[in-house]
C-alpha cells in the first residue's frame, strides 16, 4: 500500500530542468528556504562578536536543507537512458548462462518481489542480512556494478531493479507461445530509500513453510492483494530453484513436463520460461507426499519419488512444492515450525480439503494466456508501489535511433509493443 499524504506531497513539488537532461522533482516547501539566507545575512543586525556564530550556524542550516533536497530528488530516465539501461540488463542476463537455463531471469523476478516488501515498498533497497534474503546478493551485486558504473543518476535505482525484473520477464518468453507484454505498461520514478542499495528490512518475506492462512494473510496484509491475486503472483515460482544453502529447500517447481516451450538446444529450460506449467504441476500431479531436506524443513515432492532431493544427484531430482504453493489448492496448516502436514491431498485417513483458491487454480492450470495475462497486471501493480506518483517510461522520438546488435534473434518487435 502506498503512504498516505501521497496527494498533499506531490502538490510540494515543483519541475526544475537537470543539466542531464532528466526530469527532477524538488520539494519546493523545503528548498525555498534557501531564499531566506541572502535576506538573513543583509538585513540582521550582527554584532562582530556573533558574526561567526550566526554564519556557522546558518551554514549548517543551509547544507541541512541542501541534504533534505537532494532525498527528495525524483528522476524521470530520457528515452536514450531507458533504453540503454533495457538494453544492459539484457546483456547482463545472457551473460551469464548454465545450459539452457538464464539463471539470472529468476533472479531478477525475485529480487524485484524482495524490494517491494517493507514500509516503503519498491525502493531499490534490499537488507542482505535477513535470512529471508538468502541468495539475492549475487543478483544485486551484479546489478549494482551495472547500475553505478553506466546508470546512476540517469534512473533510480528502485527503477532499475523494477526494470530489471520485466526485462526478464519479457526474455523468458521469446520462445514460449503467449508473450509478456508488461514492459509496455512500464513505469519510472519511483524513489530509492535513504540508505540505498542497503537497509533494515521491517517485515519478514513469506516462508515456504507456512500454511494457507499464513501465505494468503501476507499477500493481503502486505500488498492488500485478494486471494486469486495471491494465487496469480505466486505463479512466478515457474521461475527458478530452491538451493539448500538459500532456502533450506531442494529443486524446480518445475520441469519439462509441463513446459510450453519445446525442447531443444536453443530453447530455454523449464526453469527459465514464464508459463502455466506451475500450476499444472499443482492441479494434475495427485499426489504430493511430504519429506524432510536436510533433517530441518517439510517439502512435498511426486510421489514416485521418495527420497529427498538433498540426497540425490541434481540430474535426479524430482519437483517440489512448498506448503505456500499446495495452499494454491488445499487447506495446509504446518503443526510445527518444519512446516509438517497431518493431512495430504489422497490421504484415506486425513485427506485434506481444498482451499478457497482452488478454482482460480485450476483456471490458470487450463489457460495459460488467462494467466499471463493476469500475472502481467498484478505483477504491475506490485513494482509500481512507491512513495512517488509515478509516469509513464518515455517512448522512443523520430530522433532516438535504435541499434538491435548482438543477438541472433529478432528483438525489432518489442521495441514499439512493449517489450525491448
Amino acid at each position: 500500500m502506498l503512504d498516505d499524504g501521497d496527494n498533499s506531497e506531490s502538490k510540494a513539488f515543483i519541475n526544475l530542468e537537470a543539466t542531464n537532461m532528466n526530469k527532477e522533482i524538488v520539494n519546493e516547501e523545503v528548498c525555498s528556504e534557501f531564499c531566506g539566507f541572502d535576506n538573513v545575512l543583509q538585513g540582521a543586525d550582527i554584532e562582530p562578536a556573533n558574526s561567526f556564530v550566526m554564519l556557522l550556524l546558518l551554514g549548517l542550516r543551509y547544507f541541512t536543507l541542501l541534504f533534505t533536497c537532494m532525498e527528495a530528488l525524483q528522476i524521470f530516465p530520457t528515452f536514450k537512458d531507458y533504453n540503454k539501461a533495457k538494453t544492459d540488463l539484457l546483456s547482463l542476463i545472457e551473460s551469464v548462462k548454465i545450459n539452457r537455463d538464464l539463471p539470472m531471469i529468476a533472479g531478477f523476478v525475485r529480487l524485484a518481489f524482495h524490494d517491494c516488501i517493507g514500509k516503503f515498498k519498491c525502493d531499490g533497497c534490499i537488507d542482505h542480512t535477513h535470512r529471508g534474503n538468502a541468495g539475492l546478493k549475487i543478483i544485486t551485486d551484479r546489478l549494482n556494478v551495472l547500475y553505478e558504473t553506466s546508470h546512476k543518476g540517469k534512473i533510480s535505482r528502485a527503477d532499475f531493479y523494477a526494470l530489471a525484473a520485466v526485462v526478464a520477464l519479457t526474455r523468458s518468453t521469446f520462445d514460449a507461445p503467449v508473450k509478456y507484454l508488461g514492459l509496455k505498461d512500464f513505469k519510472v520514478g519511483r524513489g530509492d530509500c535513504e540508505t540505498s542499495p542497503n537497509q533494515v528490512q521491517s517485515v519478514d518475506p513469506p516462508k515456504g513453510t507456512d500454511g494457507t492462512r499464513k501465505t494468503f494473510k501476507f499477500f493481503k496484509d502486505e500488498f492488500n492483494f485478494s486471494v486469486n491475486e495471491a494465487v496469480t503472483i505466486l505463479g512466478a515460482h515457474t521461475l527458478g530453484r530452491c538451493k539448500l544453502e538459500n532456502s533450506g529447500f531442494v529443486g524446480s517447481w518445475v520441469d519439462e513436463q509441463f513446459s510450453t516451450v519445446t525442447q531443444g538446444p536453443f530453447t530455454l529450460a523449464p526453469t527459465s520460461v514464464l508459463d502455466n506449467a506451475y500450476y499444472r504441476e499443482i492441479i494434475d500431479v495427485v499426489p504430493w507426499n511430504q519429506v524432510t531436506i536436510n533433517g530441518t524443513q517439510k517439502q512435498w515432492q511426486e510421489p514416485d519419488s521418495p527420497i529427498p532431493n538433498d540426497r540425490l544427484p541434481e540430474s535426479n531430482r524430482t519437483s517440489l512444492l512448498l506448503n505456500s504453493d499446495l495452499a494454491n489448492s488445499w487447506i495446509i496448516e504446518p503443526i510445527d515450525k518444519s512446516g509438517s502436514v497431518l493431512c495430504s491431498p489422497t490421504s484415506q485417513k486425513l485427506q485434506c480439503k481444498h482451499s478457497a483458491a482452488h478454482q482460480q487454480a485450476v483456471r490458470f492450470a487450463r489457460d495459460n494466456a488467462l494467466w499471463v495475462k493476469e500475472f502481467t497486471k498484478v505483477f504491475n501493480r506490485m513494482i509500481e508501489m512507491n512513495k512517488y506518483v509515478l509516469q509513464k517510461a518515455p517512448t522512443k522520438s523520430c530522433d532516438d535511433v535504435v541499434t538491435l546488435n548482438a543477438y541472433e534473434w529478432d528483438l525489432s518487435m518489442f521495441y514499439d509493443d512493449g517489450g525491448l
